[in-house]
């Protein structure tokens, strides 16, 4: 048995060890790496999935946080309006996926160029929209306005394809919680069309059945760059690690797997099809 004497002794080795400059230089470094890790709370549409999901820019959002070891992500599905309502207010830090207009850009932190406009260059991906209409119907778009259209066109609540129906002439009806909703309108009459997102459209026409009575107008809508926007609050908080993360992004995005999976969900293999 070891005597009380020479346990003393072990434990007194032991304390005096503790308190030696090497053993503090390890507590500190495993302090300073638990605090270099910072937390990104980034929301996205609810619409793409879970976060362990297919869509290509979750799957671009994992890339992004495998090689970023100081900053860990929570990632939280939401609806949209809700996502650019707490990004903006703060109390989230990112959105995934949002395109810029300029009542956004009052609130959002985007990348910019030299020139104060978004930079493209750092942009997660770029996207358009399909027109859809009722099968056999005159709407059609001819790249710079709509034609024939009768009634307004239907688009989701939040999203910017309001913005660009307008501009483009069109009466807007922007209520629509979902894509199913717009649908439910557009067989019944309300809407002369509706605006989806390439991405959309292209999973909506692998759904048996979902798509019948409607068909796409051939040419696609207004195609433009989406980014990872910040909060101003984080932008303020963690400026060096925002642009590390739109560059590590921009670069994620042209590696193999997530440009092929884009491509594949872009519905780039099936567009110009009108049906």
């Amino acid at each position: 048995m070891i005597g009380t004497a020479r346990i003393v002794a072990l434990v007194a080795l032991w304390a005096a060890a503790l308190a030696s400059p090497r053993a503090e230089a390890l507590n500190a470094d495993a302090a300073g790496n638990e605090a270099a890790q910072r937390t990104v709370r980034l929301c996205y549409n609810e619409q793409l999935g879970p976060p362990d999901g297919e869509h290509f820019s979750l799957q671009l959002i994992r890339a992004l946080a495998a090689v970023t070891p100081t900053a860990r992500f929570e990632l939280r599905a939401l609806p949209w309006m809700r996502c650019l309502v707490l990004v903006s207010r703060g109390d989230m830090d990112a959105i995934l996926g949002a395109s810029f207009t300029p009542e956004r850009g009052m609130d959002l932190v985007y990348p910019r160029d030299a020139r104060g406009r978004p930079d493209e260059s750092l942009r997660l991906f770029v996207q358009g929209y399909r027109l859809l209409r009722r099968r056999g119907d005159a709407l059609d778009f001819d790249g710079e306005r709509f034609r024939r259209l009768v009634g307004p066109i239907g688009v989701e609540r939040g999203h910017s394809s309001a913005v660009l129906a307008r501009e483009r002439g069109a009466a807007v009806d922007d209520s629509h919680p979902d894509v199913h909703s717009m649908l439910a309108k557009l067989r019944g009459g309300r809407v002369g069309g509706i605006l989806v997102a390439e991405p959309r459209y292209a999973t909506l026409r692998r759904e048996p059945g979902l798509l019948d009575g409607v068909e796409a107008v051939p040419t696609a809508l207004a195609r433009r760059p989406y980014f990872l926007v910040f909060s101003r609050a984080f932008s303020q908080r963690e400026p060096h690690l925002m642009g590390a993360l739109w560059r590590d992004a921009a670069r994620l995005r042209e590696t193999p797997a997530i440009r092929q999976a884009t491509a594949e969900q872009q519905g780039m293999i099936v567009e110009g099809e009108g049906s």
